[in-house]
């Protein structure tokens, strides 16, 4: 073997054979089932070269020697091992496998068979199975890290053992889900505690049976530079030592001591619309396939879920970038939302998520991966439910470049933009179109010896094949055993075969005499009365049959054990099963011929023959007065659909009668594929077939965008000397809305649904209307034709916007193509090689794109700005010796309206978040406003359960709880304000009754101000024309919680946030109602 002694680079491979025998294992381990094995290059740590070698996995152990037919096998323990990825991209598709002995580092051919290895190593570490099940929902991986080698430029600690990591160690590995550290022999050690997919089947999590919130997981240390604590707002985090916590789902950052005050329930932090909460899933069968669980639905999420995001990523695309988006994006949201397309494709992610109400989908791919997502919606069922966003990985990237995501991903920038990006995307509709595809058949090839028949010598052939099927039919009516039957109906199915062959082989000597035309529909009218005959004497003896059949079963299971009994067919009923088919096919092949055969009979003829079959069938859908005003043919037409219901009426359109079809299938339309960017028949689909079959023998040198443009470059370079198609006008006939266009001299044509084409290319020319063409738009349910001449001019579209090409603007487009030869065509970049034949393209649906919308971005990074000001201004302070004076009884009634207005605008923020996933910017105000209020106004503590309950509020207040509340409140008025002033509500409605909600508070805010002790606080600050025209516009920042009272420190922040508080109001509300004597509805969990 040439691997023995030789240095490769990881991912050169040599076909190793097949083993000669079973390695020399003992008794026992022979009897175990091999779960993988195959050829990897091992890295010999001596000389650092790597070494082909052949390795297995049986049991808990991994087997490799030089050669699968090598006596010895070094063996490796799995028992106790973990694996881990050698990089972040990880281009060699490399593995580290540590064990406490040893560390090896092995190379596998490409990523899915490195996953597949690290899938069964991290497997049978549970014990002994013997079915492996997909790495995507196994359930034996649950809380298992998923590792790869990193080095960092500043020390890092390890969460295992706490000792530290230094700054750009080899020996560190991270976890690409929670970002957790460790040594990679401290690995073996690591608990199960990665990021949770789900609650459900997570044992080291035990939450309360009545537990509906979703607490925090929290991971300590390895904080981010500047982590500021959420409930101090010191900094967190230490070089020294491994300190402070983090929680992997709002990234909120506390220091130890503070996290007893800060709130129990986590809140997803900035994208909580997008997140599934991982007590949303559950695993009900525990073979790892997630599902939503069906409690799910009846629980109120506030903002959280209320439009999730489903992504999918084609892990090769984008220079291999779809690596680092799986591992980013896993980080940010659920796992179990973020899906390698590579694995199993889209079914499984649109599975978890169709019944949600609406949901998005992200794609990071190129047009052939969105191409792929929206077929699976399409199967689904889904258009209504979904939007797609499409991240731009691939080459070309049309869609992408059109929706506003541009050409290609900047690998600077970081995926959580894509996050933002997408949640402030707005919705534009796409058109998409069916592409049909009907072939002309091949004409019938004579068998050897035979020549093409004349009128005469059909005519006798044909009275013998009626004669013959008289007789056999009458073998079959007088049959005693089921032998004789059968064998005649075959000997009958044989004569009817026969008469539609020498009808096709006569067929260019008919269709020139009429009388052998009326011939050919008489004796096949004879031959169907014959078939149905011989199809009700097949009905009737089934019938008989199975009725005695399943009297006689019936009885002896009766008498045996009453067990129910399964009828089974037998080999006579399968044959009469199989002939009454047959007899069938042959009535439709007949009917068929008739239709076609009476196309080319002139009209005296037409209205004077008189058959049997082909009338009385004709009109079954019909009323009878619109039958005698329909022409002979179009009688026909309806006869034929009414008789076939598998063809329609395209199907019947342009057929051509040199060639005559005797099988339905023959002459129907079919969907070849569905079109969303546009349709190229000719040069440009020459040059993408040439570029997808040298990609796919060598896919090593197709590996970056970079190159793939080059190598387009190329191949449109080869065409331009070759000119394979410079008279395709000759064998290409163009139909636009029924209409036929005069072709020019042209190499190919391209049918546009958007303005890109071949990577950023407006190939119609421009985007504006002019008096022949209206403006092209992908909601326009109309195609844009063009025609393409050369290489040369499609390279100049890339400079200049020519319109001397245009064809035409239609809602359908027809192409024929003539000839004996097939022509590429491509749709969206998959091309193919088309036999002659018809191609149709007509509209099928719509989809929902979303489209990045800029000035939505720029208005939502104002309000950051007016956001990060209001959180900015200082805190307002009284006098110590004003501070502890309590409110008087009429400060102390202002106080409770506006805490009733603050619950309607709270009240409304929470529905509002549920239907507009904007409005979740708002959700951190709303909720600290919520706790202020809670912990203050109403002295409720969030762990003291029946205080919660029972919610009194304090009889009165100091003043400095009072300035608490009262600029809260305001932060939430600024902040709710800004965001209806920069339009970020697209819902007129909505934005009134908010409106109205913050017009009201503003009134209170003005009575409050004529308080002496407050005026001096409602001091207004003119603001800079830049930033706000209003002049009286307080700025404000929440106060920071926790830091009322020294002396209630050690009370803990309400975990309930905006819903507690409504929740205790409206309690407050009932008691002071049944008081009173009245008797309140109970109000749904929708009005809290």
């Amino acid at each position: 073997m040439g691997c023995l002694g030789t240095q490769r680079a990881p991912g050169a491979f040599l076909q190793l054979p097949l083993p000669l025998y079973v390695p020399r294992f003992s008794k026992l381990t022979q009897l175990q089932k091999i779960l993988k094995e195959g050829p990897m290059l091992k890295n010999c740590n001596s000389f650092k070269r790597w070494k082909l070698r052949y390795f297995l996995v049986q049991g808990q152990k991994l087997y490799f020697a030089h050669h699968p037919a090598f006596a010895h096998f070094e063996t490796i323990d799995l028992s106790q091992a973990a694996v881990a990825e050698t990089s972040c991209r990880n281009l060699c598709h490399s593995f580290c496998v540590i064990t406490p002995q040893r560390k090896i580092t092995l190379a596998a051919p490409n990523r899915k068979d490195m996953e597949e290895w690290i899938n069964i190593i991290k497997t049978v570490q549970q014990g002994e199975i013997y079915k492996i099940p997909a790495a995507e929902n196994n359930p034996f991986l649950v809380g298992m890290h998923y590792w790869y080698s990193s080095y960092s430029h500043r020390t890092q600690h390890c969460n295992v053992c706490r000792e530290s990591i230094p700054a750009l160690s080899r020996d560190a590995i991270i976890c690409e889900v929670c970002k957790v550290k460790s040594h990679r022999l401290c690995a073996l050690r690591a608990s199960k505690d990665c990021k949770w997919n789900t609650l459900s089947i997570t044992d080291d999590l035990l939450l309360p049976a009545d537990e509906v919130n979703m607490p925090h997981q929290w991971v300590e240390g390895n904080m981010p530079v500047s982590s500021q604590c959420a409930v101090c707002h010191e900094s967190c985090g230490s070089y020294q030592r491994l300190q402070d916590f983090r929680c992997l789902w709002c990234n909120s950052t506390v220091h130890d001591d503070c996290r007893r005050r800060f709130s129990k329930e986590c809140c997803f932090g900035s994208h909580r619309s997008s997140v599934i909460p991982p007590t949303a899933l559950s695993d009900p069968k525990g073979d790892g396939q997630l599902v939503v669980s069906s409690d799910f639905w009846n629980l109120d999420w506030s903002s959280a879920c209320s439009c999730p995001l489903l992504i999918f990523i084609n892990s090769k695309s984008g220079d291999h970038q779809g690596i680092i988006f799986l591992r980013k994006f896993k980080q940010y949201l659920n796992p179990s939302q973020v899906f390698d397309l590579l694995k199993g494709g889209p079914e499984a992610g649109l599975s978890m998520f169709k019944n949600f109400a609406r949901f998005r989908i992200l794609v990071c791919g190129g047009d052939g991966s969105v191409s792929w997502v929206l077929s699976l919606i399409d199967a689904f069922g889904l258009h209504d439910k979904c939007q797609l966003a499409v991240i731009p990985l691939g080459t070309g990237n049309d869609l992408a470049r059109v929706l506003g995501w541009g050409a290609f991903w900047n690998k600077s920038k970081s995926p959580l933009d894509i996050l933002n990006r997408v949640e402030q995307a707005s919705v534009r509709i796409l058109d998409r179109w069916s592409v049909m595809i009907r072939e002309t058949p091949r004409q019938t090839p004579l068998l050897k010896g035979q020549v093409e028949m004349d009128v005469p010598r059909f005519e006798a052939a044909a009275i013998q094949h009626l004669e013959s099927a008289a007789t056999e039919l009458n073998k079959i009516l007088k049959a005693k055993y089921p032998t004789e039957m059968i064998i005649a109906t075959r000997f009958l199915c044989s004569a009817v075969e026969d008469f539609v062959i020498d009808i096709v082989k006569a067929w260019g000597q008919i269709k020139q005499n009429n009388t052998a035309i009326v011939s050919v529909i008489l004796k096949s009218d004879l031959m169907y009365d014959k078939l149905s005959v011989l199809i009700d004497v097949l009905a009737e003896e089934a019938a008989a049959t199975s009725a005695e059949k399943s009297a006689t079963v019936y009885a002896d299971s009766s008498k045996a054990d009453r067990k129910p009994f399964v009828l089974q067919i037998d080999h006579i009923a399968k044959c009469k099963l199989e002939l009454a088919t047959k007899a069938q096919n042959l009535q439709k092949s007949l009917k068929l011929i008739i239709f076609q055969v009476e196309q080319v009979l002139d009209e005296e003829s037409r209205q004077t023959i008189s058959v049997k079959n082909f009338s009385s069938t004709f009109f079954l859908e019909d009323d009878p007065e619109d039958i005698n005003q329909t022409s002979p043919r179009r009688r026909s037409r309806r006869g034929t659909l009414s008789a076939i219901s598998s063809l329609k009426s395209e199907d019947l359109d342009n057929l051509n009668l040199d060639h005559l079809y005797f099988t339905p299938e023959s002459i129907r339309f079919k969907e070849k594929c569905v079109m969303n960017n546009y349709f190229g028949i000719g040069l440009d689909a020459k040059i993408s077939l040439d570029f997808n079959t040298r990609r796919d023998e060598h896919p090593g040198q197709y590996n970056s965008r970079l190159k793939n443009k080059m190598w387009y470059g190329l191949l449109g370079t080869k065409e331009l000397l070759q000119r394979s198609y410079r008279k395709l006008e000759e064998r290409v006939h163009l139909e636009c809305d029924g209409e036929t266009i005069s072709l020019p001299n042209l190499q190919g044509i391209v049918v546009l649904n958007i303005t890109s084409y071949a990577g950023g290319i407006n190939f119609w020319g421009s985007n504006t209307a002019t008096t022949e063409y209206e403006a092209p738009a992908i909601d326009d349910g109309k195609l844009e034709v063009v025609a393409i001449f050369g290489s040369v001019q499609m390279a100049m579209s890339r400079i200049v916007n020519l319109h001397h090409h245009r064809i035409a603007q239609c809602h359908e487009v027809m192409i024929t193509i003539d000839g004996e030869e097939g022509i590429p065509v491509q749709v969206d970049g998959e091309a193919w090689i088309q036999r002659p034949g018809l191609i149709k393209i007509r509209y099928k649906n719509s989809a929902q794109m979303l489209t990045r919308d800029r000035d939505f971005e720029n208005s939502m990074k104002m309000w950051e700005y007016k956001h990060t000001e209001i959180q900015a201004a200082p805190q307002p302070q009284l006098d110590s010796q004003d501070s502890q004076e309590n409110l008087s009884d009429e400060e102390y009634a202002q106080m409770q309206h506006l805490a009733r207005l603050a619950e309607n605008l709270i009240s409304k923020l929470n529905d509002l978040s549920k239907v507009h996933q904007h409005v979740s910017v708002l959700m951190d105000s709303v909720n600290a406003s919520a706790d202020i209020l809670n912990d203050i106004f109403y002295g409720q503590d969030s762990g003291n359960e029946m205080g919660a309950a029972s919610c009194i509020p304090i009889e009165t207040l100091s003043r400095n709880d009072a300035v608490d509340v009262t600029f809260s409140l305001k932060g939430l008025y600024d902040d709710t304000t800004a965001f209806l002033d920069e339009k970020l509500l697209r819902s007129a409605e909505d934005e009134t009754a908010l409106q109205s909600a913050l017009d009201a508070m503003n009134k209170e805010f003005k009575k409050l101000s004529e308080i002496d002790w407050m005026n001096s606080i409602f001091v207004p600050e003119e603001k800079s024309s830049d930033t706000d025209s209003r002049s009286l516009r307080l700025k404000i920042k929440f106060p920071k919680l926790g830091k009322k009272k020294l002396e209630e420190e050690h009370k803990p922040k309400s975990g309930q946030g905006a819903q507690s508080f409504i929740g205790s109001l409206w309690h407050r509300r009932h008691c002071e109602d049944e008081a009173k004597g009245d008797d309140p509805l109970t109000p749904s969990r929708s009005q809290l």
